[in-house]
C-alpha cells in the first residue's frame, strides 16, 4: 500500500502541473530566441510543456507589452492575413534574466526538497525493515 502524500493523481497530470507564473518567462525566452506572432508562440510554448490556450497567451503578451518587456508591430503579407509580430525589448531581456535567476534559486530549493524527501523515505524504509526483522523499531 502506497503512502498518501496529500496530492491526488489528477492534480499532477497534464498542463496544470506547471506553475501559472511560468508563462511570462517562457514567452520572453521564446522571443529571445526568435520574434514571433501569437499562434506561432502558442505552438512553440507547447514544445516547452506549456499548454495554455491562445486567449491566455494573447493576454500575457498584452501584459508584457504594457510592461514594455515586448513590443509588437503588424506584419502584412500578400499570402495571408496581417499578423501582430512580437519581439523582446531590452526591458524584457532584463525581466528574462531576473526570471532565470529566480528559477535557478527555485530549482536548487526543489533539489534540496527531493534530497530530504529521499533521505526520509530511506530512513522510513530502514525502520520498516528493522520492524520486520525484530518486531519493533530500535
Amino acid at each position: 500500500m502506497g503512502v498518501d502524500h496529500g496530492v491526488s493523481a489528477d492534480r499532477c497530470a497534464g498542463s496544470g502541473a506547471l506553475p501559472k507564473n511560468l508563462l511570462h518567462p517562457c514567452l520572453l525566452l521564446l522571443l529571445k530566441e526568435q520574434q514571433g506572432y501569437g499562434y506561432d508562440l502558442v505552438a512553440r510554448l507547447k514544445k516547452l510543456g506549456v499548454d495554455d490556450d491562445s486567449a491566455t497567451v494573447y493576454r500575457a503578451l498584452r501584459t508584457l507589452e504594457e510592461r514594455h518587456a515586448v513590443s509588437s508591430h503588424w506584419h502584412t503579407s500578400s499570402t495571408g492575413p496581417a499578423r501582430h509580430v512580437y519581439r523582446l525589448t531590452p526591458a524584457g531581456e532584463e525581466e528574462l534574466d531576473a526570471a532565470y535567476a529566480a528559477a535557478v534559486d527555485t530549482h536548487r530549493a526543489i533539489q534540496r526538497y527531493f534530497s530530504r524527501y529521499a533521505a526520509a523515505e530511506g530512513a522510513l524504509s530502514g525502520d520498516l525493515e528493522s520492524v520486520g526483522r525484530e518486531g519493533a523499531v530500535q
